[in-house]
């Protein structure tokens, strides 16, 4: 039986890859600058999120009730980008389990993927 092997940064060590969760994959559409939206929960075992935009967009991971505000992290159009959502699954506090995301001025799309 073969064995799998990771890819290796400059140094020799193991970079960790996370494969895309089957079936876990959410689009918000027509996301403005006028309203936030919220991701559905993430699935069971989630521990990164793949985050990519159309428009350039604010987002903030957190609870069912993160919202996000101009203030927030920004994501610029086009540009993947992977996210922990926290060590402890277990844990309502250390744990993130929605993202929510606004416009930065031009309507977009954000597509979210989750990874195990």
């Amino acid at each position: 039986m073969a064995t799998a092997k990771q890819p290796r940064d400059s140094a020799g060590a193991a970079i960790p890859v996370l494969r895309f969760r089957e079936g876990a994959a959410q689009k918000l559409t027509s996301v403005s600058s006028s309203t936030a939206q919220r991701s559905s929960a993430f699935g069971t075992g989630t521990q990164v999120i793949t985050v990519t935009a159309t428009e350039n967009m604010h987002f903030a991971t957190g609870n069912s009730s993160v919202t996000a505000t101009s203030s927030s992290h920004y994501l610029p159009a086009n540009v993947p980008l992977d996210m922990s959502l926290g060590m402890d699954v277990s844990s309502t506090v250390d744990y993130h389990t929605n993202i929510s995301v606004i416009a930065v001025s031009t309507t977009g799309t954000v597509f979210i993927s989750e990874r195990e």
